[in-house]
């Protein structure tokens, strides 16, 4: 199969120019697009991550975006609508029924788009890059390559974690305490995030239980 990496940035993006304004990065899918009229429609769902007042300020800026029809928000995600003239051009408007994702588009803090698409027809790959480069977009190819996939996407509904324990989760998590040997103790989350060991043990543990199931769900044998 090939696969290409690549980069880009258009300045009309309405999740990119925000993640540089507020210093958050934004991980999501596109969910299709339709036209009616004069007017093209382009759905999205976005996990963005970073503090939480930039999130807040992000997701209220982005409500008040003329060009979101529609917009639902649960905690850190969103899911929503981008409406634009049919004639305007963003990225996914080449996007070619043959090429598919790989990983979740990654936007991040400077605004750059990080894409992994795969393809099984290489000139299907380089033929939706080239019509990138025509465009105002700033393109960066890191790599098209014949390989093999050892992982691929696959969009689902990921369990509801509270606020508490999404918190001790990411901690958890960026601070090395999976890490092997382990970076950091309960007492030390504990103490960073200002709860007792107890609570925040509680935390982290409600939210592997929410969790694992599915992630071992998805797991491949080797």
């Amino acid at each position: 199969m090939w696969v290409a990496k690549l980069k880009l940035k258009h300045e009309d993006c309405v999740i990119g120019r925000r993640c540089k304004r507020y210093n958050v990065i934004s991980i999501g899918i596109p969910f299709g697009s339709y036209q009616e009229g004069d007017k093209a429609y382009f759905s999205h769902f976005e996990t963005l991550v970073g503090d939480n007042e930039k999130i807040s300020r992000f997701i209220e800026d982005l409500k008040e975006d003329p060009s979101i029809s529609n917009i639902e928000v649960q905690g850190n995600s969103i899911f929503f609508v981008n409406e634009m003239p049919a004639q305007q051009t963003i990225p996914n408007t080449h996007y070619n029924k043959k090429i598919f994702l790989i990983k979740p588009i990654m936007v991040d803090e400077k605004g750059y788009e990080n894409w992994e698409i795969g393809s099984w027809n290489e000139q299907v790959l380089r033929d939706f890059i080239v019509n990138l480069q025509k465009e105002h977009f700033e393109v960066k190819l890191l790599k098209i390559e014949n390989e093999k996939v050892n992982e691929i996407y696959f969009p689902q509904v990921m369990p509801f974690l509270t606020k508490g324990q999404k918190r001790a989760l990411e901690l958890a998590t960026q601070r090395g305490y999976y890490d092997f040997p382990r970076k950091t103790e309960l007492k030390d989350l504990a103490k960073e995030a200002g709860i007792s060991l107890s609570t925040f043990r509680e935390h982290l543990r409600r939210a592997e239980k929410r969790i694992m199931p599915d992630l071992i769900r998805n797991v491949r044998d080797e």
